[in-house]
């Protein structure tokens, strides 16, 4: 059963040139006079272009089939979401970065192959109502041990909520049978971060953070990575592209009695946005 990787190599590539950047030309541009980087707030919004890959399994008494979302039930891969990002500086060497997408996806179908979901085998040709929704949110607490006049860097650590809400209905030999469940994979990310103007109108931004922990059996992996342009065409608003990586591994979660499942759910991709500065 195939399962992408997110694509890490594309985001580090681009990270490693944002730092490059950062110092090359943040450095020349810090002792020239123009903005800084220092406006109270930063909000930008627009549409995300994750592409998406996602498994599930949930095991009863027996091991339960891991179904490829995107192979199996054919949900789409590839969607047009909404994101909002907002940058809020608290003091002159900190800020917060506080961010908000929503993915939601369905699919009815008639099934190709038997799969045994729970205890509970859908058998070939059975038909499926399947949904598979996610609500992202971040909130992350920047501190900057270098901050110069339009370049700085420094580390991250913030909270996260993964929202995930799940479900299907099936008619098994003329019989209807649902099923619904809904959890929350929540995490403390540490990494780092920079950001420069390259010149007074384009602003470079870069960050990592990562996550493991394991609480009362359920073990929680996580890799963000996010990259991002903004050219500011007037004072206070601006145009810009990001690229980011989501990769989240939750297992052991306790569905129920004797219910325990695995998610693994990774989705990444370009961010096009509208920017304002004040």
């Amino acid at each position: 059963m195939k399962f992408s990787r997110p694509l890490l190599p594309i985001s580090k590539l681009i990270t490693l040139f944002l730092v490059a950047g950062s110092q090359v030309f943040g450095q020349s541009y810090a002792d020239r006079q123009g903005d800084s980087i220092n406006p109270r707030f930063y909000v930008k919004a627009g549409f995300y272009y994750p592409n998406l890959s996602t498994t599930l399994r949930i095991d009863g008494r027996r091991l339960g089939t891991e179904i490829g979302l995107e192979d199996d039930l054919g949900l789409s891969e590839d969607l047009a979401v909404f994101r909002a990002d907002a940058f809020i500086r608290l003091a002159k060497n900190s800020e917060l970065v506080v961010t908000y997408t929503k993915i939601n996806r369905d699919r009815s179908l008639t099934l190709k192959e038997d799969i045994e979901f729970q205890d509970i085998i859908f058998e070939q040709g059975s038909g499926v109502n399947f949904n598979f929704d996610v609500d992202y949110f971040a909130a992350t607490y920047r501190h900057s041990f270098f901050n110069n006049l339009n370049w700085k860097a420094g580390v991250s650590g913030g909270l996260r909520g993964v929202f995930i809400n799940t479900g299907f209905e099936a008619r098994l030999n003329n019989a209807f049978t649902s099923s619904k469940t809904d959890f929350m994979a929540p995490a403390i990310l540490f990494g780092f971060h920079g950001s420069a103007y390259l010149t007074p109108r384009l602003l470079a931004r870069y960050a990592i953070e990562f996550f493991w922990l394991e609480i009362e059996g359920v073990k929680i992996n996580i890799l963000e990575s996010n990259a991002s342009v903004t050219w500011f065409f007037s004072k206070s608003v601006g145009i810009g592209l990001a690229h980011s990586t989501n990769n989240y591994r939750v297992e052991e979660i306790p569905f129920g009695s004797d219910l325990k499942g695995r998610v693994r759910f990774n989705f990444g991709g370009i961010n096009a946005f509208l920017a304002a500065r004040f």
